[in-house]
């Protein structure tokens, strides 16, 4: 860094993704990120490994930052849902996490190799922001006491004053989302069933490459109208002012997404993601295999949305980057 630049790498976990899910995450990563860092900052891919291109940019940076979704596991060298290997713990400059969640709540005890690696790859100086209390207490049982709590960042705008415009009672509309990766074909079709009975108006969107294939199969494609299967789509359905919209489905990303444009939402857990933000931090999620009844009141009856942020902590998080000054120009 000879000309005294910041540079900084970001880790995208958007690029060559078949989950838009991903993208949701990145668009708000970036916006907190431009809001925070007075660096040049070069991209690189998570799902995929890194390049000689990659690895010689890295030897310009001073660190990178790991851009949410579940990139953390207990065995890595196995599960590659962070593409990072035994090369890239030497060719890449510390890692600091932005919002990162463990893949697994099943108790596998973090292998050596893993332990390893992550004491290679994280920064071992600043602050790291993870998604909820599960990954956080999960990297303290490994070594890491500089982790904080902050929630997703994708949540990170719903404050007090946000969630007060949301809506309280059901609207006419509704926005359906599915999930094809853990499926359950009894329980998705009683919701699917609830939404024809309780909405005049039903879309689906399609976050996932195998959504789409799934609604088919349950045999409810006729009761909904699609929204193309790219964020744009669906941010235009939510920004649609004329349009009182609800959200109902088990994506967690595409129910955040709903409450960032004040959409009344009701996020199904179909696994410890959505489950552990939702008693973090109040997200409005109920668990797939809770009684029928609950769901069917959660969804029809007036309630208010009442999200309860780490405030501290994100600012704390936060706060580490603002101390980096590029020089006069």
């Amino acid at each position: 860094m000879t000309d005294g630049t910041v540079k900084v790498g970001i880790l995208d976990t958007s690029i060559a993704t078949e989950n838009t899910g991903d993208l949701i995450i990145m668009e708000s990563a970036r916006e907190v990120l431009n809001s925070l860092l007075n660096a040049q900052a070069f991209y690189f891919p998570t799902h995929e490994k890194l390049s000689r291109t990659s690895y010689r940019i890295q030897k310009q940076l001073c660190y990178n930052i790991a851009c949410g979704t579940n990139l953390l596991h207990a065995h890595m060298g196995l599960i590659k849902q962070w593409n990072v290997g035994f090369i890239d713990a030497f060719k890449l400059k510390p890692v600091v996490l932005m919002g990162i969640g463990w893949r697994s709540q099943a108790s596998r005890k973090t292998d050596f190799y893993t332990r390893w690696l992550l004491n290679r790859l994280l920064d071992s100086q600043r602050y790291h922001s993870v998604r909820d209390s599960y990954t956080e207490s999960r990297l303290r049982e490994i070594g890491f006491d500089n982790v904080l709590n902050t929630g997703c960042p994708t949540c990170w705008s719903l404050t007090p004053d946000h969630c007060a415009s949301i809506p309280q009672t059901p609207s006419e509309s509704a926005v359906c989302v599915l999930t094809d990766y853990s499926r359950n074909e009894e329980r998705d079709a009683e919701l699917l069933d609830l939404v024809c009975s309780r909405y005049a108006n039903r879309f689906f969107w399609c976050q996932g490459s195998g959504d789409l294939d799934y609604v088919r199969s349950l045999g409810f494609d006729r009761h909904f109208q699609f929204i193309p299967p790219t964020l744009r789509a669906y941010n235009r359905l939510l920004s649609d002012s004329s349009l009182a919209l609800d959200y109902v489905g088990n994506r967690l990303h595409g129910g955040i997404y709903a409450l960032k444009h004040r959409r009344r939402a009701t996020i199904i857990g179909v696994d410890h993601r959505a489950n552990s933000m939702g008693k973090d931090i109040n997200l409005p999620v109920i668990d797939r295999y809770r009684p029928f009844e609950e769901l069917k009141s959660m969804v029809l009856d007036e309630r208010t949305i009442d999200i309860s942020l780490p405030v501290s902590n994100i600012e704390k998080w936060s706060n580490q980057f603002k101390q980096e000054v590029q020089p006069n120009g």
